[in-house]
């Protein structure tokens, strides 16, 4: 029995590419305070939301949440080119007034080879010895971040258009880092693989009885 790889229909055995993690942020515990350190983590826009937020200080946590994604997502993909799919997020309800309190989606990165498996978190006191731990160090840097980004924000209060280009900041979203650590977690997938020949079914794999 041989292989042969169909090179002319540009199809090849090393698909699906990379390599997948879940990640899974639970943010109950984190600060929900009207200020920098508040707003959590969260892909979700204020016109997302069925009700909008009612007050400029409420709107700009939903702001800040994005600005943290936003800031997550650029340092997951320093060493790698990173899809994103599966977002879930999980809300009181669906009024902008309220804070994320988990946040789950699924990363499949493109060159896996390039993401380390060694560092330390953020704290100093662990050592990085998985790419699953050095994904979940990325995120935690994210929410540890201070950092200030002009943005368009929902302005309830602003009149006609009801946007406002804002300065918008945001801080660590608990003052513990080690807690924000461990409020992360991020595991492979390890069922996502190429179809490579140890992963192909034996001619018997598959067998039919008459019903």
């Amino acid at each position: 029995m041989a292989t042969v790889e169909p090179k002319s229909m540009a199809v090849s055995l090393a698909t699906p590419p990379g390599q997948m993690f879940t990640v899974d942020i639970a943010q109950s515990a984190f600060l929900d305070t009207e200020t920098v350190n508040g707003g959590r983590c969260s892909p979700c826009h204020a016109d997302d939301f069925a009700t909008a937020p009612t007050t400029l200080a409420q709107s700009l946590l939903v702001s800040r949440g994005l600005l943290r994604f936003k800031l997550m997502m650029d340092k997951l993909q320093i060493r790698s080119n990173v899809k994103l799919a599966n977002i879930v997020t999980t809300y009181a309800s669906d009024a902008g007034d309220n804070p994320i309190t988990d946040l789950n989606f699924t990363l499949i990165f493109e060159n896996a080879d390039f993401v380390p498996t060694t560092g330390t978190t953020i704290d100093g006191s662990t050592a990085t010895t998985t790419k699953a731990q050095f994904i979940r160090d990325k995120i935690a840097e994210a929410l540890n971040a201070d950092h200030t980004e002009k943005m368009s924000v929902f302005n309830p209060t602003s009149g006609t258009g009801n946007i406002s280009d804002i300065e918008v900041t945001v801080g660590q979203v608990m003052i513990q880092e080690g807690e924000i650590v461990e409020a992360i977690t991020v595991t492979e997938v390890t069922t996502f693989r190429p179809n490579t020949a140890n992963q192909t079914p034996t001619d018997n794999a598959l067998t039919y009885s008459a019903e």
